[in-house]
């Protein structure tokens, strides 16, 4: 499966982005990732998409998120959203679902902040007397 022209433009802003944050030309990199110069290049213009074993490989090697690549406008370098993901990787499965029905309701009543997104209500599943989530 091959990604938009869109998502693929995207993807190879933020693989160059990370290689010019790591001083490396393209050839270095494409040697680095022992690729071609031109898929490098092609890669990076978005004329071509990786492939899933290929994108791991850039995503290892010039070590960038998979996140960073699929959602570029989030700032992971954010302290806040770093403490977010640390205390959530910590959390439960039950501690999960009540985070997450916090945050969907904060973003259900928050209208102060037009670029956010709304987002659908998940359906709940029916819970027990003794539950805490």
């Amino acid at each position: 499966m091959s990604l938009c022209l869109y998502d693929a433009k995207i993807l190879g802003s933020t693989i160059k982005k990370a290689r010019q944050k790591k001083h490396l030309t393209q050839a270095a990199c494409a040697e680095l990732l022992d690729f071609s110069l031109s898929f490098q290049k092609d890669v990076e213009r978005g004329r071509f998409s990786p492939s899933l074993e290929n994108f791991y490989h850039i995503c290892r090697t010039l070590n960038i998120s998979a996140d960073a690549c699929i959602f570029p406008d989030t700032d992971i370098s954010d302290p806040d959203y770093q403490e977010l993901i640390r205390t959530i990787a910590k959390c439960h499965r039950s501690q999960l679902r009540i985070l997450l029905s916090t945050a969907s309701a904060l973003l259900e009543n928050d209208n102060t902040d037009s670029q956010v997104p709304k987002r659908t209500p998940v359906n709940k599943p029916k819970r027990g007397k003794n539950d805490l989530c």
